[in-house]
């Protein structure tokens, strides 16, 4: 089976990432596309919204896309999240066999060389990278592929922002799924992310 490998912060996830795990299993021919929330990035700051909400954002959203699935399995590993031990958590749960492949933002890949163990990253998984605003990733190795896709800004930070100051209007804009789990949960209240 050929697996794609999403990860993010998803706080919260939306059409963009759906849109992009759809283009993935398109052009890349993936059986599934697994989301994975980061459950503490160790080149950024901490999310703003708890594990366990972001899960289940992310669950609401990809159980909307054919062949996409989230996975909890950061959860389940000592912190920091380091990508090369999530790639190895995920074939020991789904077994081996696999064709792994890491989808990466333009953003991540600029700052690829500074990742823990890249090498390790590259032998596990091929890695697809796809365009952010404002960074041009240019010419890719050997056995590193650009994703056709269109540029992705960064939306959760302007959701995030939307949410706290035209809650509804950024409640209409967000997929249905992830906005009933907002609401339900009552996630990104202004107070909350002062």
């Amino acid at each position: 089976m050929r697996i794609g490998v999403l990860g993010g912060s998803f706080d919260p996830p939306h059409a963009a990432h759906a849109a992009l795990a759809r283009a993935a299993r398109t052009r890349l021919g993936l059986d599934k596309v697994l989301w994975v929330p980061t459950y503490t990035p160790p080149h950024k700051g901490l999310p703003s919204t708890a594990f366990d909400d972001r899960m289940q954002m992310t669950r609401a959203l990809a159980a909307q896309e054919p062949g996409s699935e989230a996975s909890d399995i950061e959860a389940t590993l000592p912190v920091p999240s380091y990508t090369v031990h999530t790639l190895a958590a995920l074939r020991t749960r789904h077994g081996e066999g696999h064709d792994w492949h890491l989808l990466l933002g333009a953003d991540n890949w600029n700052a690829f060389p500074s990742w823990h163990q890249p090498e390790a990253v590259l032998a596990a998984a091929h890695v697809a990278v796809y365009p952010r605003e404002g960074f041009p990733f240019g010419e890719l190795p050997a056995g590193v592929t650009a994703l056709d896709f269109p540029e992705m800004p960064d939306q959760s930070t302007v959701y995030r922002t939307w949410l706290a100051s035209d809650r509804e209007a950024a409640l209409a804009s967000l997929p249905q799924a992830v906005a009933e789990v907002i609401r339900a949960r009552n996630l990104y209240r202004a107070e909350a992310l002062a």
